[in-house]
């Protein structure tokens, strides 16, 4: 694996810090996001109970780890084109009247 730097490691935690703590805050009081998250947890116990050896029940915990590892890597992709591409952005939401600009960046336009 590459050494990250100091940006990177920067970067990572703030997304640790921050942005996936307020995200994860918000997921929380979301019903739609607590059902599709409980009806997740409930298909992978019914899976993971109805396999019948050992070997299986660690495969599908690999597999688990993968996926949220690789979720993980996307978010990070994805967080930072929304940083690249936040101009364009906020001039498109701006066309839809939505304004996201703290009261003190208004002030100083």
């Amino acid at each position: 694996m590459m050494k990250k730097t100091a940006v990177e490691r920067a970067f990572i935690g703030l997304m640790e810090e921050r942005i996936h703590q307020v995200a994860r805050e918000k997921a929380m009081n979301d019903p739609e996001y607590t059902s599709a998250d409980e009806k997740k947890s409930s298909l992978f116990e019914c899976l993971r109970d109805s396999l019948t050896t050992e070997k299986q029940r660690s495969l599908l915990d690999d597999l688990e780890g993968a996926w949220t590892y690789t979720g993980g890597l996307m978010q990070e992709f994805a967080y930072r084109q929304g940083i690249k591409d936040s101009p364009m952005i906020h001039n498109e939401l701006q066309k839809f009247g939505i304004s996201v600009k703290s009261e003190g960046e208004k002030n100083q336009e």
